[in-house]
């Protein structure tokens, strides 16, 4: 008997936060969201008449482009991984005010972005987020740095600016200057053509080094590992072995990282190999 499907599903089409879970990884999402919020307080703190002064307000000018790119980059992942769905994602999807909030004067709607990445989480379980991070720790750790890095490569250049700008000697005096510096120092590049003068700009420039090569580290580990992780789309396409029946004590072997059932699994498998060769090399009399 065919299974009728119900009406229901037939007419639902693709679900609304279709793009949010077609093989976004959680820590990617904490990353867009750490950019997003950047982005917004940003975009807060240049309309508000505050008192400002103009390297302050350099500096958040000259972070947008870098928020704008990570933006539209991301939306060109959604719409890539919505498939089927692209026009639903366009529409309904929230896909438009995605495109119209990477730009520049459409940060308001970066405020949906933000709503839907979290109803994401609400809907992924942050119980499932937190195992996610437990086990894919090299990525999870890069996302979160990087996420990190940019917090502290905008808040090391604000306080670099605060301690640095008109002090005696110094020569990082405006917004432009303190984010070099900032891009420079992270990268543990250092050209010297600006540096802190001041204890409070020095110790910035200490946690700002750390923090990059921090990120090199991870980075590093995290190529190391998607070298010797293999895919989830070659595990899923593998052929089955006629031995299904013995490959399971080794899979669990494996799973459990137990060395004594390895080695013991390991010892049979080359005791069969051996006797197969063996019944090969026997001729007919």
């Amino acid at each position: 008997m065919i299974p009728v499907p119900d009406a229901a599903a037939q007419t639902a089409g693709p679900p609304r936060d279709l793009p949010l879970q077609s093989g976004l990884k959680p820590g990617y999402d904490v990353f867009i969201i750490v950019v997003t919020v950047l982005s917004i307080i940003n975009w807060v703190f240049l309309l508000i008449p505050a008192n400002l002064g103009n390297d302050t307000r350099s500096l958040l000018i000259f972070m947008e482009p870098i928020f704008i790119v990570i933006l539209l980059l991301d939306f060109a992942l959604r719409l890539r991984l919505a498939k089927g769905a692209r026009w639903h994602y366009m529409n309904h999807g929230g896909g438009w005010f995605d495109l119209i909030g990477s730009l520049p004067y459409g940060r308001i709607l970066r405020l949906f972005r933000l709503i839907r990445v979290l109803q994401a989480f609400h809907h992924y379980g942050w119980k499932d987020t937190v195992s996610w991070f437990i086990v894919n720790r090299a990525q999870g750790t890069l996302f979160l740095v990087m996420a990190f890095l940019l917090v502290v490569l905008e808040g090391g250049g604000l306080l670099v600016l605060y301690f640095e700008a008109g002090a005696p000697g110094s020569n990082i005096e405006t917004g432009g200057e303190a984010l070099w510096w900032g891009v420079v120092t992270i990268t543990t590049v250092g050209y010297g053509d600006f540096y802190p003068v001041t204890p409070g700009g020095q110790v910035v420039a200490t946690i700002m080094i750390f923090s990059g090569v921090a990120l090199i580290a991870i980075f590093t580990a995290w190529v190391a590992s998607s070298f010797l992780t293999p895919s989830s789309s070659a595990q899923g396409t593998d052929a089955p072995t006629p031995e299904v029946g013995e490959a399971t004590p080794r899979v669990r072997a494996m799973e459990g990282n137990d060395p004594g059932a390895i080695i013991h699994d390991l010892r049979d498998r080359i005791d069969a190999l051996e006797q197969a060769l063996l019944h090969h090399g026997k001729r007919p009399d």
